[in-house]
């Protein structure tokens, strides 16, 4: 999807129960039957008993559905809600007289608009002016309106949507249409019931943040779920995901569309490491808000948050009458993110009094007999969680007939839903032979799953820890464009620009082509490091033209004797050679990136040669203080090494310290597209910037 950014300028709060709960709905371009979106509408108002007011609109008819067609809107009598259903060149002609009847809210499910081109967002640009200067909030274009079962509302003009919508506490807002049925869809044949559904398509003025917002104040929803394929008004959105977390609601999403990485390869290493995604992920980690990455995991953790599903943290307890469902289960809990801590002595002696064969541990393994005593079950777990030992409990069972489900299920479920601790029963579904289970699995009390996985992913999702909310980043002072702004610098003139925004870097001296480098040489401390310069090259050791542990006069005249040969050998043009001394430590990379959706964002992960060997890296919003630079070091695969692994002592004062100053250099300088620290030194003391590069915004 491709519309223009929603307009900023002040526009009426959203009247979300009117939107959802309208007292008179108006269809314009109403038609009969059924094979077109306009009679589909109509439909399924009629099929689920809107208890309001429906007016078709149409001067091609006197009758549509049964119901008086009326030819235009202001014919219609008062309206709350109008759906536009018409041709994309009739659109905005019907829209303002949808505003001027005093229409409150317009749903224009008609496509042709900002995704098809110049033209098409020229017109929802209109469509924007018209709703700013009119009052009239309008939903869309390209959408597929709203469903709001608590309210026996049904208007969508869609028949791909299940029969018997259940009422719940689920909202999902989707920029996708079709998606949003999906998700209403799963749910509801999962007996997961939803509050309402809200398509908001192209958003040309209703928009996520705008539902967010309000959903924040709606009583019958305790868990807004997001399907996303990118985030207009970023700043909003995050101020409406505050106020609604502030507000007790739960919030999950699911965000889709090609990882932008690649896109952003040419800003270095930070660049291709910083894809949308991650970004996403990262500002809705700091948000509290959990993120999925499919269509069955926003249902299935939408499913947990309803019922209040939400483990103090990461401790599983997995028990199963097989035992090779016990094993499975086990191995792809930490895939999940959820540990499987053993028993302790005291409770593994007490099982062992109820078990008439078998060894207690974790996992549990009921054996067969819990085929033929069905209440050890309840047993079981009482005295397996009768203490501290774990955040949430697993019931793995087998795919069961008929029979047993019919003797044995309804005991278990009984059994989960008694425990003192979270828990969650999955049983494998196969087809027909497995219908009863999952009849009975939909009645249940717990959450159920028909996979092992699903209940482990979904458990993993909300066991996640909760990270103390970041205070919203403050502004900044500038740091305004030097000279050579308008392109990319060489490696020496960014470092002296860090230095100047008191970003340490290696002591260093430039020595311009045909230089005495001997003489710049004897003012540093040695051993050295020497890199040839030439304009146009970022990775200079691909070319040969990086010396390190340079010692003596000798080795300084063979290096640069070599970086002469390398410049002839590829045709380049030097710019001079580097002298540095050289640094020893950890090598971590500091960087970071303007996101188009988010701003800046710096990151730190493993650095050197690690960068290119594993993904080990943590982003946050820029500023970051230096508090904040060690919260996030602490998040790396690396931090033991960085925290004294075997002696070893790193300054990470220092280097937090320096990951600080680098992300209010990004959030004060609005012409930097992307910085690459890469590697910084860590030492004993102090951490120092070796290589750099600072890449600028195209304007």
């Amino acid at each position: 999807m491709t519309a223009d950014t929603v307009a900023t300028a002040s526009r009426p709060a959203l009247d979300l129960a009117g939107l959802l709960a309208p007292r008179s709905i108006a269809v314009v371009g109403a038609s009969p039957g059924v094979d077109r979106h306009p009679g589909r509408a109509i439909a399924n108002l009629l099929r689920t008993g809107y208890p309001g007011r429906i007016v078709p609109v149409n001067p091609k008819y006197r009758e549509v559905l049964g119901l008086p067609c009326v030819p235009s809107i202001a014919d219609a009598g008062p309206v709350d809600t109008a759906y536009v259903l018409v041709g994309a060149d009739r659109v905005l002609d019907v829209t303002r007289q949808c505003a001027a009847a005093g229409v409150a809210h317009v749903v224009v499910c008609t496509s042709g608009f900002a995704e098809e081109g110049a033209a098409g967002r020229a017109a929802q640009a209109e469509l924007s002016r018209i709703a700013r200067s009119t009052g009239t909030r309008i939903v869309g274009p390209n959408c597929i309106g709203v469903l709001s079962p608590v309210d026996g509302v049904i208007a969508t003009p869609t028949l791909n949507i299940a029969q018997h919508l259940l009422p719940g506490s689920v909202t999902v807002v989707s920029q996708s249409g079709g998606m949003g049925v999906n998700v209403v869809n799963l749910a509801t044949a999962r007996g997961l019931g939803t509050r309402a559904l809200i398509s908001v398509g192209n958003e040309c003025d209703v928009d996520v943040a705008d539902l967010v917002t309000a959903l924040a104040g709606d009583p019958h929803t305790s868990v807004i779920a997001l399907f996303l394929e990118q985030v207009r008004r970023a700043d909003a959105f995050v101020a409406a995901v505050r106020a609604a977390r502030d507000a007790g609601k739960h919030l999950v999403a699911l965000k889709v569309g090609a990882s932008d990485a690649a896109a952003r390869s040419s800003l270095g290493h930070t660049g291709a490491m910083t894809g949308s995604h991650d970004v996403f992920r990262t500002v809705m980690a700091e948000e509290d808000v959990h993120v999925v990455d499919s269509l069955e995991a926003l249902v299935d953790v939408a499913d947990l948050l309803s019922r209040g599903v939400l483990p103090r943290g990461d401790r599983l307890l997995v028990v199963s009458p097989s035992g090779g469902e016990c094993s499975y289960a086990a191995d792809r809990a930490e895939a999940a993110g959820l540990s499987v801590p053993p028993l302790d002595a005291e409770r593994a002696d007490q099982l062992r009094r109820l078990m008439r064969f078998g060894t207690p541990g974790n996992p549990l393994d009921l054996t067969g007999a819990v085929i033929g005593d069905p209440a050890l079950l309840r047993r079981m777990l009482d005295e397996a969680t009768a203490g501290d030992a774990f955040d949430a409990v697993l019931v793995a069972l087998p795919t069961w007939s008929a029979h047993d489900a019919e003797r044995l299920l309804p005991v278990i479920l009984d059994a989960a839903a008694a425990t003192r601790v979270p828990t969650v029963v999955s049983s494998w579904s196969a087809g027909a032979m497995t219908a009863t289970v999952e009849r009975l699995l939909q009645t249940s009390r717990v959450p159920t799953f028909t996979d092992t996985d699903a209940a482990l992913r979904a458990l993993g999702v909300v066991a996640r820890p909760r990270r103390p909310r970041r205070p919203a980043p403050q502004p900044v002072g500038t740091a305004p464009p030097p000279a050579w702004a308008g392109s990319a610098p060489t490696e020496d003139a960014a470092k002296r620009f860090l230095a100047g925004h008191g970003v340490a870097v290696a002591r260093e001296v430039l020595v311009a082509p045909g230089g005495d480098v001997l003489g710049a040489a004897a003012g540093l401390r040695r051993p050295l490091v020497a890199k040839q310069l030439c304009v146009g090259i970022e990775h200079k050791s691909d070319l040969g033209l990086v010396a390190v542990g340079l010692r003596t006069d000798d080795e300084v005249r063979a290096a640069v004797e070599s970086f002469a040969a390398a410049v002839d050998t590829h045709h380049l043009q030097p710019h001079g050679i580097l002298l540095a001394e050289q640094a020893t430590g950890a090598e971590v990379i500091v960087g970071g990136v303007r996101d188009p959706d988010f701003g800046p964002m710096v990151l730190v992960g493993a650095g050197g040669v690690l960068t290119e060997v594993f993904s080990d890296r943590v982003l946050a919003r820029c500023p970051v203080t230096a508090d904040e630079a060690q919260a996030m070091l602490r998040g790396l695969r690396i931090w033991p090494v960085l925290d004294g692994y075997r002696g070893a002592r790193h300054d990470v004062a220092a280097l937090a310290e320096l990951i600080s100053r680098v992300s209010h250099l990004l959030a004060g300088g609005d012409w930097i597209a992307a910085l690459d620290l890469n590697p910084v030194i860590v030492g004993a003391t102090g951490a120092v910037a070796v290589d750099a590069a600072v890449h600028v915004r195209e304007v």
